[in-house]
């Protein structure tokens, strides 16, 4: 069984839609990515671990869901992604800033981003990656996706008891080519 999807996604899952695709970027073990299987979408897992992907692929082909892994290095300057590909990205605990601008484009029209992760909020002995350059600094992820129609954003504290850190979640919609041309 994977690990759990990340907090933006379970509470706000209702936004997504009934059918399309999807991709989990940095999928890990795939909690996201069997969240959005399990609502209808086709899904694209992507990670550099390939012991973490054989996990979710023996998960996905055992509960029959729609979960296509592939290894990838993201932060490869090879690496790219289709533009207006897919209909939901879910980005968790996950950070290169040089991809933002490809995240956006490759959602469709209509698309929804969901991106969860660490922010440097200067709280001591804060959970999560030693590198400070893994962190955000306050509202740099909702100004770096100003070119989307923001629904939901908030900075807050996720404590599990054990772990205190501080994250930022964001849900962002690419706008429809109409809606743009007005």
């Amino acid at each position: 069984m994977p690990v759990p999807a990340c907090r933006v996604l379970q509470e706000h899952c209702d936004l997504l839609p009934a059918s399309g695709t999807a991709l989990d970027l940095a999928c890990g073990l795939g909690g996201n990515a069997v969240l959005l299987a399990k609502s209808g979408l086709s899904c694209t897992a992507l990670d550099i671990s390939d012991i973490a992907l054989i996990r979710l692929y023996d998960y996905a082909q055992e509960q029959k869901l729609s979960i296509h892994t592939e290894l990838a290095n993201i932060e490869n300057d090879d690496f790219t992604l289709a533009p207006q590909c897919y209909d939901v990205i879910v980005v968790s605990y996950f950070l290169y800033r040089p991809l933002f601008s490809a995240l956006a484009a490759a959602l469709k029209p209509g698309g929804l981003l969901f991106y969860q992760t660490f922010v440097n909020a200067g709280v001591k002995d804060q959970a999560g990656p030693k590198n400070k350059s893994f962190y955000l600094s306050e509202r740099e992820l909702l100004s770096q996706f100003q070119n989307l129609d923001i629904r939901y954003y908030c900075e807050r504290a996720n404590d599990d008891g054990l772990n205190a850190s501080t994250v930022a979640e964001l849900i962002a919609c690419k706008p429809n080519a109409l809606k743009s041309l007005q």
